[in-house]
């Protein structure tokens, strides 16, 4: 009897996680670079997972393939990674692709209602009480993502323009921004914004050490978290709203690379949604979300 081979992808903008199972059993996992179509395009997030998944099983095609991949929730979209990942292993008979955040969710809570939010390179909110679904936020980089570590990196930027521009005061914030993007000048700052495509992930880059600036009292960084914090808030708020849960005392899973560990971000944010979502019990996403949909994966098995 042959056996049975299972893996689960998660796609991010940041990295590509798959994590195989071989008759059930976790057997390994591996990491490759961003697939994010929203910000390579479909082709290239195809080839990436691609890889991650190749790394597993070689040239065996996996009995089972789940693909959690961001912006797959556009149906466009997830036809297309379908389409594309047939093509790649055809002998695959069960293969599935579905948005990320319903396994975020699922990956902390397997079952029951209630609301994730993913704040990483982007952001995005997704709630579910029983057959009511919600999804808020995840525009993108260009038209949403707010709170997300693009954003929050952005708004560094934003701030080295002002210094640059005389209208604001540099410190270590914008210093940050200066070196990340190789930008000591304005003529500079601008070609690395226009000159070539933009950089999201190396923006995105740039959270986990305004976040620190925060914590330790920089006044400029410590403002970008606090807006960054009221934009995440409003869109649990507005999931919580949307599936009905608001009186309901609702679990709501944080998930993403911003809110793994403790920070003034998460402190400030789980005051806001305690306050905004009465009876809220915060779980935190510790679970690598690809293992996740590894369950997925063997759920279609």
């Amino acid at each position: 009897m042959s056996e049975r081979i299972a893996v689960g992808v998660d796609a991010g903008g940041t990295s590509t996680v798959a994590a195989m199972s071989r008759d059930g059993a976790y057997e390994s996992s591996a990491r490759e670079g961003p697939a994010n179509p929203s910000s390579v395009g479909v082709p290239a997030a195809v080839e990436t997972i691609a890889t991650a998944v190749r790394e597993l099983v070689g040239d065996v095609d996996p009995a089972a393939l789940f693909v959690a991949v961001a912006g797959a929730g556009r149906v466009h979209v997830r036809d297309a990674f379908e389409a594309a990942l047939r093509a790649a292993f055809p002998e695959t008979p069960a293969l599935a692709v579905e948005d990320d955040t319903r396994v975020a969710l699922r990956a902390a809570l397997p079952q029951g209602p209630g609301v994730v939010l993913i704040a990483g390179t982007g952001s995005v909110a997704f709630g579910e009480n029983g057959e009511v679904r919600a999804r808020v936020g995840g525009a993108g980089y260009l038209a949403g993502d707010e709170g997300s570590a693009f954003a929050i990196g952005m708004a560094a930027v934003r701030l080295l323009l002002r210094a640059y521009d005389g209208r604001g005061r540099a410190d270590e914030t914008t210093a940050l921004a200066a070196r990340v993007l190789d930008a000591h000048d304005r003529d500079a700052l601008l070609d690395a914004l226009y000159g070539a495509p933009l950089d999201v992930a190396k923006i995105a880059s740039m959270a986990p050490s305004i976040i620190a600036f925060a914590g330790k009292g920089n006044r400029a960084s410590t403002k970008i978290v606090q807006g960054a914090a009221q934009e995440l808030g409003d869109l649990v708020r507005a999931a919580v709203r949307q599936c009905g849960l608001t009186d309901a005392s609702p679990a709501v899973v944080f998930a993403g690379g911003l809110l793994r560990e403790n920070s003034l971000l998460t402190f400030l944010l789980e005051t806001r949604v305690g306050n905004e979502v009465p009876g809220a019990n915060v779980v935190r996403l510790r679970d690598e979300p690809a293992r996740a949909a590894l369950r997925f994966a063997e759920a279609l098995a």
